[in-house]
């Protein structure tokens, strides 16, 4: 008699779903991505002390940093418990958050004085995230406002009522404004995009904001070359 053993198919990490606050699924996070992640704040974590403020940078556009701002955000609210705010601080490209209501006039508002702080506060489904839309900025603004004293008070006010803020910074070399936003971090990490970034480019970015710590490095979209008969051949 022959017996055949199936080895079952290995089933990825969950995804993380964030939910809007009436409970509906909003934004889904993979789960690869989260457990990529969770990896890289363990660490950061067993070595020292994860930043209260982190700017989440890139060397180029389209490297995916909004969306693995968001996805650590809800990582770490979502483990560790804290209360966690993503600010978007990108006016050149900002990225539409689903979350934020299509009124809500986001940071550039609240640095022109017209609105508060408390109005633009987005909150999720859960009570200890929230994010920030950047809102629209006039270009000939955005380099006063990156170096202004008045956004770096507001960044003061809201790490008071949050554990960690997470920066979303635009790219490193689409404008010298990104250096004083990453500036507004005690850290930073890189996202980089498999095909999109080389090594120069992020080597060059680095450079620009070699003040600052990097805490990691976020491969962001990789695809493995190893041809799919090896890769069945590599215990799971």
């Amino acid at each position: 008699m022959k017996l055949r053993i199936r080895r079952q198919k290995k089933e990825g990490p969950p995804p993380l779903i964030l939910p809007a606050g009436d409970g509906t699924p909003i934004q889904k996070f993979s789960g690869e991505v989260v457990e990529s992640l969770r990896h890289m704040v363990t660490r950061i974590v067993r070595n020292g002390q994860l930043p209260a403020r982190l700017s989440m940078v890139s060397a180029l556009r389209g490297e995916g940093v909004t969306y693995i701002s968001q996805a650590l955000a809800a990582t770490i609210a979502n483990d560790m418990k804290a209360r966690v705010c993503v600010v978007d601080l990108n006016w050149w490209w900002p990225s539409p958050i689903k979350l934020a209501a299509r009124d809500n006039p986001g940071l550039a508002a609240v640095l022109a004085q017209k609105a508060k702080l408390n109005e633009i506060i987005e909150p999720t489904g859960w009570s200890n995230l929230a994010l920030i839309p950047a809102g629209k900025m006039s270009i000939q603004h955005r380099p006063v406002t990156a170096r202004s004293q008045e956004l770096r008070e507001i960044i003061d006010d809201l790490g008071t009522r949050f554990d960690y803020l997470i920066l979303d910074v635009p790219a490193i070399h689409s404008t010298s404004d990104a250096i004083p936003l990453s500036s507004l971090g005690e850290s930073c990490c890189l996202v980089v995009r498999q095909g999109v970034t080389t090594v120069e480019d992020a080597r060059l970015a680095l450079d620009e904001i070699d003040h600052l710590p990097v805490i990691g490095v976020v491969m962001n979209q990789v695809k493995l070359a190893t041809p799919t008969s090896i890769v069945k051949l590599i215990p799971a």
